[in-house]
Protein backbone atom coordinates (compact mmCIF):
# COMPACT_ATOMS: atom_id res chain seq x y z
CA UNK A 1 0.00 0.00 0.00
CA UNK A 2 1.26 3.26 -1.00
CA UNK A 3 1.49 5.60 1.78
CA UNK A 4 -0.33 9.27 0.36
CA UNK A 5 1.75 12.43 0.94
CA UNK A 6 0.10 14.95 3.21
CA UNK A 7 0.12 18.34 2.48
CA UNK A 8 0.64 21.49 5.11
CA UNK A 9 -2.09 24.00 4.47
CA UNK A 10 -2.80 27.68 5.25
CA UNK A 11 -5.76 29.32 5.47
CA UNK A 12 -6.84 32.66 4.55
CA UNK A 13 -10.13 33.91 5.66
CA UNK A 14 -12.00 32.45 9.27
CA UNK A 15 -15.61 32.80 7.87
CA UNK A 16 -18.36 30.20 7.32
CA UNK A 17 -16.26 28.95 4.01
CA UNK A 18 -13.64 28.43 5.48
CA UNK A 19 -14.70 26.11 8.23
CA UNK A 20 -16.75 24.37 5.85
CA UNK A 21 -13.55 23.30 3.95
CA UNK A 22 -11.34 22.97 7.51
CA UNK A 23 -14.19 20.63 8.37
CA UNK A 24 -14.06 18.39 5.14
CA UNK A 25 -9.97 18.60 5.24
CA UNK A 26 -9.61 17.22 8.75
CA UNK A 27 -12.26 14.18 6.95
CA UNK A 28 -9.49 13.37 4.01
CA UNK A 29 -6.38 12.70 6.24
CA UNK A 30 -4.33 14.11 4.26
CA UNK A 31 -3.43 17.39 5.29
CA UNK A 32 -2.37 19.43 8.57
CA UNK A 33 -3.83 22.96 8.74
CA UNK A 34 -0.43 25.46 10.41
CA UNK A 35 -1.70 28.31 9.71
CA UNK A 36 -5.01 30.59 9.75
CA UNK A 37 -5.34 34.49 9.20
CA UNK A 38 -7.96 36.69 9.68
CA UNK A 39 -8.08 40.09 10.85
CA UNK A 40 -11.32 39.77 13.35
CA UNK A 41 -9.42 38.71 16.24
CA UNK A 42 -12.71 37.05 17.75
CA UNK A 43 -13.54 34.55 14.73
CA UNK A 44 -9.49 33.54 14.23
CA UNK A 45 -9.28 32.74 18.03
CA UNK A 46 -12.77 31.11 17.51
CA UNK A 47 -11.15 29.16 13.80
CA UNK A 48 -7.60 28.46 15.69
CA UNK A 49 -9.34 26.71 18.72
CA UNK A 50 -12.01 24.51 17.21
CA UNK A 51 -9.42 22.98 14.83
CA UNK A 52 -6.20 22.98 17.23
CA UNK A 53 -4.16 25.73 14.57
CA UNK A 54 -0.78 26.67 15.49
CA UNK A 55 -0.19 29.55 13.75
CA UNK A 56 -2.41 32.67 13.41
CA UNK A 57 -1.86 35.85 12.17
CA UNK A 58 -3.94 39.11 10.73
CA UNK A 59 -1.68 39.40 7.61
CA UNK A 60 -1.51 37.23 5.28
CA UNK A 61 2.01 37.80 4.13
CA UNK A 62 3.08 36.16 7.62
CA UNK A 63 1.59 32.87 6.42
CA UNK A 64 3.52 33.28 2.73
CA UNK A 65 7.11 33.87 4.47
CA UNK A 66 6.61 30.04 6.18
CA UNK A 67 8.64 27.70 3.75
CA UNK A 68 6.69 24.59 5.30
CA UNK A 69 3.57 25.73 3.64
CA UNK A 70 2.47 23.85 0.81
CA UNK A 71 -0.87 24.73 -0.44
CA UNK A 72 -2.64 28.63 0.52
CA UNK A 73 -6.42 28.03 0.52
CA UNK A 74 -8.16 31.75 -0.27
CA UNK A 75 -11.76 32.09 1.04
CA UNK A 76 -12.07 35.44 1.64
CA UNK A 77 -14.28 38.05 -0.37
CA UNK A 78 -13.53 37.96 -4.30
CA UNK A 79 -12.13 41.72 -4.27
CA UNK A 80 -8.85 40.80 -3.02
CA UNK A 81 -8.81 37.51 -4.52
CA UNK A 82 -6.43 38.55 -7.13
CA UNK A 83 -4.14 40.18 -4.59
CA UNK A 84 -4.05 37.42 -2.38
CA UNK A 85 -3.55 34.50 -5.55
CA UNK A 86 -0.43 36.43 -7.38
CA UNK A 87 1.28 36.86 -3.51
CA UNK A 88 0.98 33.19 -2.83
CA UNK A 89 2.03 32.19 -6.72
CA UNK A 90 5.54 34.52 -6.06
CA UNK A 91 5.73 32.82 -2.91
CA UNK A 92 5.86 29.33 -4.71
CA UNK A 93 2.80 27.88 -2.77
CA UNK A 94 0.16 25.99 -4.67
CA UNK A 95 -3.45 27.31 -4.19
CA UNK A 96 -7.03 26.43 -3.97
CA UNK A 97 -9.45 29.42 -4.62
CA UNK A 98 -12.62 30.61 -3.66
CA UNK A 99 -15.19 31.57 -6.93
CA UNK A 100 -15.41 33.60 -7.66
CA UNK A 101 -11.76 34.07 -9.08
CA UNK A 102 -12.25 37.68 -9.48
CA UNK A 103 -14.65 40.28 -10.19
CA UNK A 104 -13.54 42.36 -13.31
CA UNK A 105 -11.99 41.57 -16.82
CA UNK A 106 -8.66 42.83 -15.66
CA UNK A 107 -8.40 41.07 -12.31
CA UNK A 108 -8.70 37.56 -14.48
CA UNK A 109 -6.11 38.87 -16.77
CA UNK A 110 -3.84 39.75 -14.26
CA UNK A 111 -4.32 36.27 -12.06
CA UNK A 112 -3.87 34.22 -15.81
CA UNK A 113 -0.71 36.54 -16.62
CA UNK A 114 1.10 35.59 -13.15
CA UNK A 115 0.04 32.02 -13.04
CA UNK A 116 1.60 31.18 -16.88
CA UNK A 117 5.01 32.22 -14.72
CA UNK A 118 4.29 29.18 -12.46
CA UNK A 119 3.35 26.32 -14.39
CA UNK A 120 5.13 24.18 -11.80
CA UNK A 121 1.87 25.04 -8.93
CA UNK A 122 -0.91 23.93 -8.96
CA UNK A 123 -3.83 26.43 -9.14
CA UNK A 124 -7.80 25.29 -9.02
CA UNK A 125 -10.68 27.52 -8.73
CA UNK A 126 -13.74 26.14 -6.38
CA UNK A 127 -16.57 26.21 -9.22
CA UNK A 128 -16.64 22.17 -9.83
CA UNK A 129 -17.40 21.95 -5.83
CA UNK A 130 -21.53 21.75 -6.85
CA UNK A 131 -21.30 21.01 -10.74
CA UNK A 132 -18.67 18.60 -12.31
CA UNK A 133 -17.60 16.65 -9.32
CA UNK A 134 -21.42 15.18 -8.56
CA UNK A 135 -22.23 12.23 -9.63
CA UNK A 136 -25.15 13.44 -11.45
CA UNK A 137 -22.68 15.78 -13.74
CA UNK A 138 -20.87 12.78 -15.05
CA UNK A 139 -23.57 10.66 -15.64
CA UNK A 140 -25.82 13.65 -17.80
CA UNK A 141 -22.43 14.02 -19.84
CA UNK A 142 -22.15 10.37 -20.26
CA UNK A 143 -25.98 10.36 -22.09
CA UNK A 144 -24.99 13.29 -23.94
CA UNK A 145 -21.64 11.78 -25.22
CA UNK A 146 -23.77 8.77 -26.03
CA UNK A 147 -25.83 10.63 -28.38
CA UNK A 148 -28.77 9.85 -26.64
CA UNK A 149 -29.88 13.08 -27.17
CA UNK A 150 -28.35 14.17 -30.87
CA UNK A 151 -27.76 17.39 -31.42
CA UNK A 152 -27.93 19.85 -28.46
CA UNK A 153 -29.81 23.12 -29.59
CA UNK A 154 -31.36 24.61 -25.97
CA UNK A 155 -30.28 25.05 -22.63
CA UNK A 156 -32.61 26.40 -19.88
CA UNK A 157 -32.60 26.40 -16.59
CA UNK A 158 -34.35 28.22 -13.39
CA UNK A 159 -34.12 28.83 -9.93
CA UNK A 160 -35.88 31.77 -8.39
CA UNK A 161 -36.57 32.02 -4.52
CA UNK A 162 -36.96 34.44 -1.84
CA UNK A 163 -35.03 35.99 0.80
CA UNK A 164 -31.66 33.72 0.09
CA UNK A 165 -29.00 35.99 0.37
CA UNK A 166 -26.51 35.35 2.23
CA UNK A 167 -26.37 38.39 4.91
CA UNK A 168 -29.64 38.22 5.35
CA UNK A 169 -31.00 34.29 6.21
CA UNK A 170 -28.35 31.92 5.49
CA UNK A 171 -24.78 33.94 6.75
CA UNK A 172 -25.64 36.26 9.06
CA UNK A 173 -21.91 38.13 9.24
CA UNK A 174 -21.45 37.92 5.27
CA UNK A 175 -22.60 41.40 4.70
CA UNK A 176 -19.79 41.75 1.71
CA UNK A 177 -22.14 39.54 -0.48
CA UNK A 178 -24.64 42.12 -0.92
CA UNK A 179 -21.76 44.85 -1.99
CA UNK A 180 -20.84 44.97 -5.48
CA UNK A 181 -17.56 46.07 -4.87
CA UNK A 182 -16.82 42.89 -2.94
CA UNK A 183 -18.77 40.02 -4.50
CA UNK A 184 -18.91 41.66 -7.97
CA UNK A 185 -22.67 41.16 -7.99
CA UNK A 186 -25.79 39.19 -6.81
CA UNK A 187 -26.24 35.39 -7.81
CA UNK A 188 -25.42 35.80 -11.20
CA UNK A 189 -21.57 36.13 -9.21
CA UNK A 190 -22.83 33.74 -6.61
CA UNK A 191 -24.46 31.03 -8.22
CA UNK A 192 -23.46 31.23 -11.78
CA UNK A 193 -20.00 30.03 -11.82
CA UNK A 194 -21.24 26.88 -10.88
CA UNK A 195 -24.39 26.96 -13.22
CA UNK A 196 -21.90 27.66 -15.92
CA UNK A 197 -19.72 24.68 -14.81
CA UNK A 198 -22.29 22.34 -14.87
CA UNK A 199 -23.91 23.26 -18.23
CA UNK A 200 -21.44 23.93 -20.69
CA UNK A 201 -19.10 20.84 -18.65
CA UNK A 202 -21.64 18.43 -19.85
CA UNK A 203 -21.49 19.75 -23.41
CA UNK A 204 -17.88 19.28 -23.02
CA UNK A 205 -16.58 22.29 -23.14
CA UNK A 206 -16.76 23.73 -26.74
CA UNK A 207 -19.54 26.56 -26.62
CA UNK A 208 -18.36 29.84 -27.22
CA UNK A 209 -20.37 32.78 -26.37
CA UNK A 210 -21.55 35.04 -29.79
CA UNK A 211 -24.16 37.06 -28.46
CA UNK A 212 -26.36 38.55 -25.57
CA UNK A 213 -30.26 38.99 -26.81
CA UNK A 214 -31.77 40.04 -23.94
CA UNK A 215 -30.97 41.03 -19.61
CA UNK A 216 -32.72 41.66 -17.14
CA UNK A 217 -31.00 42.83 -13.87
CA UNK A 218 -33.57 43.60 -10.99
CA UNK A 219 -32.79 44.81 -7.89
CA UNK A 220 -34.66 46.85 -4.82
CA UNK A 221 -37.13 44.28 -4.28
CA UNK A 222 -36.01 42.69 -0.74
CA UNK A 223 -37.79 44.94 1.46
CA UNK A 224 -35.87 42.79 4.49
CA UNK A 225 -33.52 44.76 6.38
CA UNK A 226 -30.27 42.79 5.91
CA UNK A 227 -27.97 44.93 8.59
CA UNK A 228 -25.90 47.04 6.08
CA UNK A 229 -25.96 50.16 4.26
CA UNK A 230 -25.11 48.79 1.12
CA UNK A 231 -27.49 46.50 -0.61
CA UNK A 232 -26.56 47.09 -4.53
CA UNK A 233 -26.34 43.64 -6.18
CA UNK A 234 -29.17 42.18 -8.21
CA UNK A 235 -31.52 40.07 -6.68
CA UNK A 236 -32.96 38.65 -9.89
CA UNK A 237 -31.51 37.83 -12.85
CA UNK A 238 -32.84 36.19 -16.47
CA UNK A 239 -30.33 36.14 -19.68
CA UNK A 240 -30.83 35.19 -22.91
CA UNK A 241 -28.05 33.76 -25.03
CA UNK A 242 -27.04 32.42 -28.09
CA UNK A 243 -23.66 30.22 -28.36
CA UNK A 244 -21.84 28.71 -30.72
CA UNK A 245 -22.69 25.24 -32.67
CA UNK A 246 -26.42 26.42 -32.57
CA UNK A 247 -27.18 26.34 -28.84
CA UNK A 248 -29.19 28.81 -27.23
CA UNK A 249 -29.30 29.30 -23.77
CA UNK A 250 -31.95 30.75 -21.25
CA UNK A 251 -30.50 31.30 -17.80
CA UNK A 252 -32.55 32.63 -14.49
CA UNK A 253 -31.77 32.93 -10.73
CA UNK A 254 -33.87 34.70 -8.07
CA UNK A 255 -31.97 35.03 -4.33
CA UNK A 256 -35.16 37.17 -3.89
CA UNK A 257 -37.98 37.31 -6.49
CA UNK A 258 -41.95 37.46 -5.58
CA UNK A 259 -41.86 34.16 -6.92
CA UNK A 260 -40.66 30.55 -6.33
CA UNK A 261 -39.18 28.15 -9.07
CA UNK A 262 -37.21 25.17 -8.13
CA UNK A 263 -33.55 24.58 -9.20
CA UNK A 264 -34.72 22.89 -13.23
CA UNK A 265 -32.22 22.63 -15.86
CA UNK A 266 -34.16 21.44 -19.45
CA UNK A 267 -31.59 20.38 -22.05
CA UNK A 268 -33.18 19.48 -25.08
CA UNK A 269 -31.60 17.64 -28.21
CA UNK A 270 -32.77 16.87 -31.93
CA UNK A 271 -33.17 13.40 -30.64
CA UNK A 272 -33.73 13.51 -26.70
CA UNK A 273 -34.27 15.83 -23.73
CA UNK A 274 -32.84 15.62 -20.48
CA UNK A 275 -34.85 17.44 -17.13
CA UNK A 276 -32.86 17.68 -13.60
CA UNK A 277 -32.35 19.20 -10.38
CA UNK A 278 -28.08 18.39 -10.64
CA UNK A 279 -27.36 20.15 -7.27
CA UNK A 280 -26.10 16.37 -5.11
CA UNK A 281 -28.76 18.21 -2.19
CA UNK A 282 -31.60 17.55 -4.63
CA UNK A 283 -33.71 14.33 -6.04
CA UNK A 284 -31.19 12.09 -7.39
CA UNK A 285 -33.47 11.56 -10.40
CA UNK A 286 -32.57 12.51 -13.86
CA UNK A 287 -35.38 12.35 -16.37
CA UNK A 288 -34.82 11.15 -20.10
CA UNK A 289 -37.04 11.81 -22.59
CA UNK A 290 -36.56 9.80 -25.90
CA UNK A 291 -38.48 7.33 -28.14
CA UNK A 292 -39.20 3.97 -28.23
CA UNK A 293 -38.38 1.39 -30.92
CA UNK A 294 -41.85 2.37 -32.84
CA UNK A 295 -41.13 5.91 -32.92
CA UNK A 296 -43.25 6.88 -29.76
CA UNK A 297 -42.75 8.94 -26.70
CA UNK A 298 -41.13 7.88 -23.69
CA UNK A 299 -40.01 9.38 -20.03
CA UNK A 300 -36.87 7.13 -18.29
CA UNK A 301 -36.64 8.22 -14.83
CA UNK A 302 -32.90 7.35 -14.29
CA UNK A 303 -31.78 6.99 -10.25
CA UNK A 304 -28.39 8.46 -9.80
CA UNK A 305 -25.75 6.61 -7.43
CA UNK A 306 -25.00 8.50 -4.56
CA UNK A 307 -23.76 6.44 -2.17
CA UNK A 308 -20.46 7.04 -2.49
CA UNK A 309 -20.20 10.73 -2.68
CA UNK A 310 -20.01 11.73 0.81
CA UNK A 311 -20.10 15.65 0.22
CA UNK A 312 -19.44 18.28 -2.35
CA UNK A 313 -17.05 20.24 0.03
CA UNK A 314 -15.38 16.48 0.76
CA UNK A 315 -15.03 15.63 -3.13
CA UNK A 316 -13.07 19.45 -3.78
CA UNK A 317 -10.54 18.59 -1.64
CA UNK A 318 -9.84 14.54 -2.71
CA UNK A 319 -9.76 15.88 -6.34
CA UNK A 320 -7.68 19.00 -5.52
CA UNK A 321 -5.10 15.94 -3.82
CA UNK A 322 -5.20 14.18 -6.48
CA UNK A 323 -4.27 16.72 -8.51
CA UNK A 324 -1.26 17.48 -6.29
CA UNK A 325 -0.16 14.37 -6.56
CA UNK A 326 -0.42 14.68 -10.52
CA UNK A 327 -2.96 11.72 -10.93
CA UNK A 328 -5.14 14.32 -12.75
CA UNK A 329 -6.07 17.36 -14.24
CA UNK A 330 -8.45 20.11 -12.71
CA UNK A 331 -12.02 19.93 -13.40
CA UNK A 332 -11.81 23.26 -13.01
CA UNK A 333 -8.61 25.35 -14.85
CA UNK A 334 -8.27 28.86 -14.37
CA UNK A 335 -8.63 29.33 -17.61
CA UNK A 336 -12.08 27.58 -17.78
CA UNK A 337 -13.27 29.69 -15.03
CA UNK A 338 -12.17 33.08 -17.02
CA UNK A 339 -14.43 31.76 -19.38
CA UNK A 340 -17.26 31.23 -17.26
CA UNK A 341 -16.57 34.71 -15.67
CA UNK A 342 -16.14 36.82 -18.81
CA UNK A 343 -19.57 35.63 -20.15
CA UNK A 344 -20.98 36.68 -17.11
CA UNK A 345 -19.26 40.13 -16.82
CA UNK A 346 -20.66 40.52 -20.55
CA UNK A 347 -24.11 40.05 -19.37
CA UNK A 348 -22.81 42.47 -16.92
CA UNK A 349 -21.93 44.92 -19.24
CA UNK A 350 -25.33 44.56 -21.58
CA UNK A 351 -27.58 44.73 -18.60
CA UNK A 352 -25.78 48.38 -18.26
Amino acid sequence: MTLQKRYRIGVIGAGMIAVQHLEHLQNTGRAEVSWIVARRPDKLERVRSRFGIKHTSHDYRELLKDPLVDVVLITTPPHVHKEMCIASLKAGKHVLLEKPMAISAVELEDILEERAKHPHLVVMECSGRHARLSPKFRQVKELIDAGLLGDIYRVHHQHVARQERPGIEFHPEGKWFLDRSKAGGGPIFDWGVYDLSFHLGVLGDRHELEGIDSVLMKRGLDETDPGTEIYDVEEHFAVSMRLSRGLSYYWERGAHANVEVPNETRIYGTRGGIKLAYCTWDKPVIMLYDLDANGRARENILEVDMRQHRHDGYALWEHFFEVLDGHTQPVISLELAKKHLDIILKCCQFSN
